[in-house]
């Protein structure tokens, strides 16, 4: 199975807050009480700072800024929120769903730069991780990190629910909605794409071949 990086902790692990916890306080939180949603916030921050970074890039300026339209478009859409899934797969995937456009915003905003400044690329801020990770994790970001930058957004949402955050199919379609010969379908589809993106690159066919 492919990855960014190898998880911590599973969203579903036993040693993250009790899901019935959450769902009390989401709920709380989504009725509007303010302590709720400190609290709620604060719960859920280090799985949020997580998903931005896996998205971003660890060196990214921007996975504060990320982080607060994240924190900004969970509130907007705990409403909805109906318990198909637990209330930190929801979480995640809002902060994904929300990191992934920032991303591609900041992708064309950079393509504009290039074309009206004629601004080098070695200037721009690089999204990949440090020097200090091995050449295969840099290659698998970049890969991965490229290719949900052009895949339609059911199919990049799917990649990096399953690649970056480690989500089973069936937890995808619990928490998208869908059923899962959809996300197996929108899978398959990412999926061709990376060994596609990646037969033009000796190093990266192995990587494509795990996913």
């Amino acid at each position: 199975m492919l990855r960014l990086v190898k998880p911590a902790q599973s969203a579903t692990d036993a040693s993250v807050a009790p899901a019935d916890a959450l769902a009390d306080i989401a709920r709380a939180a989504a009725s509007g009480d303010p302590a709720s949603v400190r609290t709620l916030l604060v719960s859920v921050g280090p799985h949020v700072l997580r998903v931005v970074r896996r998205v971003l890039g660890r060196e990214s300026p921007d996975v504060e800024d990320v982080m607060q339209e994240s924190a900004a478009a969970l509130m907007d859409a705990l409403p909805r929120f109906r318990g198909e899934s637990t209330v930190l797969h929801f979480v995640c995937r809002v902060t994904l769903l929300t990191a992934m456009n920032a991303r591609r915003r900041e992708m064309t905003r950079k393509r504009l730069s290039l074309r009206d400044d004629s601004l080098g690329v070695e200037q721009l801020q690089s999204s990949l991780p440090g020097p200090e990770a091995s050449a295969s994790a840099r290659a698998c970001a970049d890969l991965v990190r490229g290719l949900l930058d052009s895949l339609p957004l059911e199919q990049a949402e799917a990649l990096a629910l399953h690649c970056v955050l480690g989500y089973t199919v069936a937890e995808i379609a619990d928490t998208s909605r869908v059923p899962q010969e959809t996300v197996r379908s929108r899978l398959r589809l990412a999926k061709r794409a990376l060994r596609e993106r990646a037969s033009g690159d000796p190093r990266l066919v192995t990587l494509a071949e795990d996913a």
